[in-house]
């Protein structure tokens, strides 16, 4: 049984990126804690900002039960494209470092530091802040959401997630504020369908039918 700690941007991106792990994780009777940085009010701006946050934390809630949890999700309430500022006003950092401190983890999972999108590259550069002000030596990995050229060339770890998988296609559908008419839909499907791509080529690349890989950080 291990303590496993994960940082998304936003409430679906740790289930794209790495859902069907996650489900592993919790198969393996592993402890996962999940950090969310925004609740992500800009995806609905015709809507109020209050009952968006409410249907995006009911969604990240429902997705882990779904891989296994109890709905175990902590939001950060960082504004998109304004998190390092929003961090430093609501004085995260020393939050956080006790949270860790206390959790132990052993792995720690987040976004690329190179990801296309400016909220997953803020994240990941707000918690390994923090990580680096502990003394704790977890191993750090990263998942990525967004098609991106620049990954580094080789996987550190590649989890065959065959007999998880379902659940995180089951996941990533909990969410469903994000396919919504209204909303970026069209981009999210696309995401979605890369996830999927990614997954079954890494699968084939490593003798399985489906795989999640994430590269060493720490």
């Amino acid at each position: 049984m291990a303590t496993i700690v994960i940082f998304a941007a936003h409430n679906d991106d740790h289930a794209l990126g790495m859902g069907a792990t996650i489900a592993k994780h919790y198969k393996d009777k592993d402890n996962v804690y999940t950090f969310i940085g925004s609740f992500g009010e800009m995806s609905h701006p015709h809507f109020k900002p209050e009952i968006i946050r409410k249907t995006r934390v009911k969604e990240a809630q429902r997705a882990d039960r779904i891989y296994g949890g109890n709905g175990q999700v902590q939001f950060l309430g960082l504004r998109e494209l304004k998190f390092e500022e929003d961090f430093k006003r609501k004085k995260l950092d020393k939050q956080l470092q006790k949270r860790l401190n206390k959790l132990k983890p052993s792995k720690i999972y987040m976004p690329g530091e190179n990801d296309s999108h400016p909220d997953h590259k803020a994240i990941t550069k707000l918690a390994l802040g923090v990580l680096d002000k502990t003394k704790l030596k977890p191993d750090v990995y990263a998942y990525y959401v967004y098609p991106n050229l620049q990954h580094p060339k080789t996987a550190k770890l590649i989890v065959n997630v065959s007999d998880t998988y379902r659940k995180k296609t089951e996941g990533i559908r909990a969410f469903k504020s994000q396919i919504h008419f209204f909303t970026h839909a069209f981009t999210n499907n696309i995401v979605y369908l890369y996830a999927l791509a990614r997954n079954s080529f890494n699968g084939f690349m490593h003798g399985t039918r489906w795989a999640e890989t994430f590269y060493k950080l720490r």
